[in-house]
């Protein structure tokens, strides 16, 4: 269909309370199962790359790869630069292709980070790419670090750094913790919602929530939800099960992959209540 930004595809969900996914993927075989799930599911997608992800596959040769999978693909599809914490990593990120940026200065004191995301909107806006900020703690880069306790998003806070920065969506702690038993605070999720005039909220850290929790917490005013965890423990179960039969064809397992990848990224798409809304 189309690359779109982050408020192009978030509107719509704040519209009709649902979530799009955001999926981290790191190679052909994440990216190319996301979207075979998102175009099966006629859902809306957003594919992140984190900036660690540097180390594995250079951002400007994958986004190239990302930004032709986008425009080829039935759905609209945005390019996401998730959880940067370094502005040159942005830079590169506004200059090869992405349509929308996290800056997480989260660990930052509380003006700091608001200085640190006006300066990335002012960068991103004038170019039409989206950003997305966080306040409150939810631990980075989707279940690759631990976190043994979320700090809660303020209400007040939120309302402020709205107003200050002009972001597009706020991820937002409101109890997803890695490696722990969430305890999500439907209450202030309501609230931040409320506060900050109805703007998209990003929920991170969605491991361990059941489609419960997924279903009030959406209805709260969450629109997007990133994950990353579940896509390698299916991608990780499919190699394990395959080391153990007569598959030899390293293409085939790659092919192989990418199907359970599919097969995790619909699951996921079904509990947002985005399928169909492409």
């Amino acid at each position: 269909m189309s690359l779109v930004n982050l408020a192009q595809i978030l509107k719509p969900a704040n519209n009709e309370q649902y979530a799009v996914a955001a999926y981290d993927v790191f190679n052909i075989e994440m990216a190319a199962g996301v979207i075979k799930a998102a175009e099966k599911t006629h859902s809306p997608v957003i594919l992140a790359y984190v900036e660690m992800f540097d180390t594995l596959v250079p951002m400007e040769a994958y986004i190239a790869l990302l930004c032709q999978l986008a425009e080829d693909s039935s759905v609209p599809v945005c390019i996401h630069l998730d959880h940067a914490t370094n502005f040159t990593v942005i830079q590169r990120a506004v200059k090869c292709g992405f349509t929308s940026v996290m800056i997480d200065a989260s660990d930052r004191p509380f003006e700091e980070n608001i200085a640190a995301t006006r300066q990335v909107v002012q960068l991103c806006q004038p170019l039409n790419i989206s950003v997305e900020a966080e306040l409150g703690h939810v631990a980075g880069n989707e279940g690759m670090y631990s976190s043994d306790q979320g700090f809660y998003t303020e209400v007040d806070q939120a309302y402020e750094f709205v107003t200050q920065t002009g972001i597009d969506a706020l991820a937002v702690a409101v109890g997803t913790v890695y490696k722990s038993t969430p305890i999500l605070s439907f209450d202030r999720c309501k609230a931040i919602k409320t506060a900050t005039n109805n703007l998209p909220l990003v929920l991170h850290g969605g491991s361990g929530l059941s489609d419960d929790d997924f279903y009030r917490i959406i209805k709260c005013g969450i629109n997007k939800v990133n994950i990353f965890t579940d896509l390698t423990l299916a991608a990780l179960t499919q190699l394990r099960n395959l080391n153990n039969s007569q598959e030899n064809s390293y293409f085939g397992i790659c092919m192989e992959t990418a199907t359970a990848i599919q097969k995790a990224a619909e699951e996921k798409l079904h509990r947002f209540g985005c399928v169909g809304k492409a």
